[in-house]
């Protein structure tokens, strides 16, 4: 923590700088989340289902990050993210420069950021409906280091992103030139203004990843004080990945709807089967796919903000305890589906199914409580219960 304490110190410092190195705005930040577990109903119902799975009750620090970020003369913009939420181990999330303004481009992004796929993956961590992202999120790169090309037209009701990016440790590290990927996603505004009260959004993204060695998918409930659930195993004879996925999202007065389908497809080597094995070798090239949908609905009378292609930050109609308000009040619910199954190129990594309710508390617009149920369930690949397993979290956000 003292190097936390000491990366805040100097970002407030600089922040109050008036200039630093031709930088003329500069920006510190950023945002804590601890969160509560607590599991019940946990049953396999076949025997060995569970075996050496856990599911500790406890606490956790599950974000605790800081942040700069400012413009560089006219025409360039830049962003620094430190997480310490992993103990000693700190580790690098966004860090990249971006050229504003290209002719004939739009803006060119480089350095480490999250690749463009899956609007929940996308969307921060401080606007998220529930506690975690939907399951389907298991497809998503999330960070790694490239070059980007983006922009959005007609005043934000379409925008693109495309770019080329290597597969990176968390400190954007890496040797060799294997393990690149080409991403793209195209959103648009079908119905109604950015920040306004009745919209409708569109989008779809595609990536190829190119690997360099093996490649697994693998995913916990949608509980992150969990050991994964469903797991393809260590796919070894991996030539090509392919993803894509298609995604909705409405906004009517104070309910908000959204929904994702992502599938992604693994084709195999021309390698013979080793005699030997101790993980995944694919007899054909697979296919795994997953979804949710969720729903939201403001009792106090709020809309879910859209800013960008993805959601925004909430602000309720009055603060907490300020002349007597309640805060903004929200319910949700989630469904959410994830297979990780193929029969026919002998991958069994299981199909979950998860429900999530959820109570959202925004004392402002940068504090907030949570409150979700998580009820998942995992099945074989003949859709036979393996096991089951509930639970209550809790967090606690805040973000500067």
């Amino acid at each position: 923590m003292r190097a936390l304490a000491l990366m805040v110190a100097g970002a407030v410092l600089f922040s109050a700088m008036p200039a630093v190195a031709g930088v003329e705005e500069l920006t510190a930040g950023g945002r804590f989340m601890w969160d509560v577990t607590v599991w019940s109903g946990v049953e396999q119902e076949q025997d060995g289902a569970w075996d050496g799975v856990e599911f500790p009750n406890g606490t956790e620090t599950r974000r605790a990050r800081v942040f700069l970020k400012g413009k560089a003369y006219e025409n360039l913009r830049f962003k620094v993210v430190y997480d310490f939420s992993g103990g000693d181990e700190i580790s690098l999330k966004d860090a990249y420069l971006d050229i504003v303004g290209v002719p004939g481009v739009g803006n060119v992004r480089v350095g480490q950021f999250l690749e463009p796929f899956c609007f929940n993956e996308l969307t921060s961590s401080k606007y998220i409906s529930f506690i975690e992202r939907a399951s389907v999120n298991v497809f998503a790169p999330s960070r790694n280091a490239g070059l980007m090309l983006h922009d959005s037209f007609a005043e934000g009701k379409l925008s693109y992103q495309a770019g080329l990016f290597l597969d990176t440790g968390n400190m954007a590290d890496k040797s060799g030139d294997e393990d690149y990927s080409f991403a793209g996603r195209v959103t648009s505004l079908v119905m109604g203004e950015e920040k306004s009260d009745t919209l409708i959004h569109l989008g779809g993204a595609l990536n190829y990843f190119v690997p360099g060695g093996d490649v697994r998918f693998r995913q916990r409930p949608e509980v992150h004080l969990s050991d994964r659930l469903v797991d393809t195993g260590v796919i070894m004879n991996a030539d090509g990945v392919f993803r894509y996925g298609v995604e909705l999202a409405a906004v009517f007065g104070p309910l908000y709807l959204a929904g994702e389908y992502a599938a992604t497809s693994v084709s195999k080597t021309d390698e013979d089967v080793p005699v030997a094995r101790a993980d995944t070798w694919l007899s054909e090239d697979s296919s795994f796919s997953g979804f949710y949908a969720e729903a939201g609905y403001f009792l106090t009378g709020e809309h879910r903000s859209y800013k960008g292609g993805l959601w925004d930050r909430t602000k309720p109609m009055s603060n907490f305890l300020d002349g007597g308000g309640l805060g903004a009040w929200e319910v949700a619910a989630r469904y959410s589906s994830l297979d990780l199954n193929d029969d026919n190129a002998d991958v069994f990594g299981g199909k979950m199914d998860n429900v999530t309710l959820g109570l959202n508390w925004y004392l402002h617009s940068n504090a907030r409580l949570m409150f979700n149920y998580v009820m998942s369930s995992v099945k074989d690949s003949i859709d036979d219960e393996l096991g089951s397993a509930n639970a209550f979290t809790m967090r606690t956000q805040i973000d500067f």
